[in-house]
C-alpha cells in the first residue's frame, strides 16, 4: 500500500467534489461476453463462478482506480485487490468468503475452492478490515440492466461487482455484470477500462483459465 500526494494527483478537483456527497456511488451494468468462457471452466475442472471470478479479479486489478481507497481521510493505492464473494448456504442464507487474488490460475482456483468450502461449514459475516478488498455478488437465478447496493460509508471506496443470469443471443452468451464504485475515486472512463479487459480476457478464456 502506499499514499497518494494530492498535490499531485490530478483527479484532485473530482475526488473533492465527488468526496462530500451523501451517497458517492456511480453504478453501472454491462453485458458481456461468455460463449467460451463455461467450456473452457467445464475443461480446467472449476466452477463457472471460480473461472468467471478470476477473470474479474484480473481485470480489477489491472485498472490502478479500482485499487485505490480513501482511508481515514488518506488516498492510497494498494499493489493488490483480493476478491470476497457471497456464498450460498443450504439453507437459502448467505455467507462472506474472503479470498485473494492470483495472477495464475491454478493457484487462485485451488485458494478459492477452499475459502468457499470453509464457509459454508463454518459461515462469516464479519466485517472486519476489508479495504484491501473488492466484493463479488453473485445472482444466477435471474438476469437484471441494473442493481445497486446497501451504501456503507467506512468501506464507501470498496468496488462491488455483481453477476447476474447468463442469457443466449443467438450464438453467443451474454452475462450483466454491474460494478458499483466510489465516484470520488472512479470516473466512467475507468470502468471502461475495467470491462475492456475483461471482455479481452473473455473473447480468449483458454489463455487465462487453464488446468
Amino acid at each position: 500500500m502506499k499514499f497518494i500526494d494530492l498535490e499531485t494527483y490530478p483527479r484532485r478537483r473530482i475526488l473533492e467534489a465527488f468526496a462530500t456527497c451523501e451517497v458517492p456511488c456511480l453504478s453501472v451494468t454491462n453485458l458481456v461476453d461468455i460463449t467460451g468462457v463455461k467450456t473452457v471452466c467445464e475443461q480446467a475442472g472449476c466452477s463457472f463462478f471460480v473461472g468467471m471470478t478470476f477473470l474479474i479479479s484480473k481485470a480489477v486489478n489491472r485498472v490502478p482506480e479500482l485499487r485505490h481507497r480513501l482511508i481515514e481521510g488518506k488516498l492510497v493505492e494498494f499493489e493488490r485487490v483480493d476478491p470476497g464473494y457471497t456464498v450460498l448456504l443450504k439453507d437459502r442464507t448467505f455467507s462472506f468468503c474472503d479470498s485473494r487474488h492470483y495472477e495464475d490460475f491454478p493457484s487462485y482456483r485451488d485458494h478459492a475452492e477452499i475459502c468457499i468450502d470453509l464457509v459454508k461449514q463454518c459461515p462469516d459475516l464479519g466485517t472486519g478490515e476489508k479495504h484491501h478488498m473488492f466484493f463479488i455478488t453473485n445472482l444466477p437465478w435471474f438476469s437484471f440492466t441494473a442493481i445497486t447496493h446497501p451504501y456503507q460509508k467506512r468501506y464507501a471506496s470498496v468496488p462491488v461487482i455483481s453477476l447476474g443470469q447468463y442469457v443466449a443471443q443467438g450464438e453467443r452468451i451474454l452475462i450483466p455484470i454491474a460494478i458499483q464504485v466510489n465516484h470520488a475515486l472512479v470516473d466512467g472512463i475507468h470502468l471502461g477500462d475495467f470491462y475492456a479487459h475483461l471482455s479481452s480476457m473473455c473473447h480468449a478464456p483458454g489463455r487465462y483459465v487453464v488446468p
